[in-house]
């Protein structure tokens, strides 16, 4: 059974993004087509891209731009940002101001 529409709509728009969202306005945009969507449909909905192997953009910004805020990221994506981390050159960390 594949993704619901409404999430791979929700993935596609941000994957074709050029501007610098962030993980807020992810979660924004979730709640706008989902009523009553919030951070932890986000979180699934996150993993569940970068699990496909589909949207590294969106799954990459999202995953960055909440650790950037938060200092770490959820238990919920432990291994995914691991994931997304270790791909990252030391050079792509420094331009996103992450060590």
């Amino acid at each position: 059974m594949g993704m619901a529409q409404y999430k791979e709509a929700l993935l596609n728009e941000f994957e074709g993004r050029t501007d610098d969202w962030s993980f807020a306005d992810f979660e924004r945009k979730l709640k706008e087509v989902k009523g009553g969507g919030n951070y932890q449909d986000a979180k699934g909905i996150i993993n569940e891209a970068h699990n496909s192997g589909r949207w590294p953009i969106t799954v990459k910004r999202y995953l960055i731009t909440n650790y950037k805020i938060f200092g770490n990221v959820s238990a919920e994506f432990t291994t995914t940002f691991n994931q997304v981390y270790s791909s990252m050159s030391d050079k792509e960390k420094a331009a996103w101001g992450i060590k």
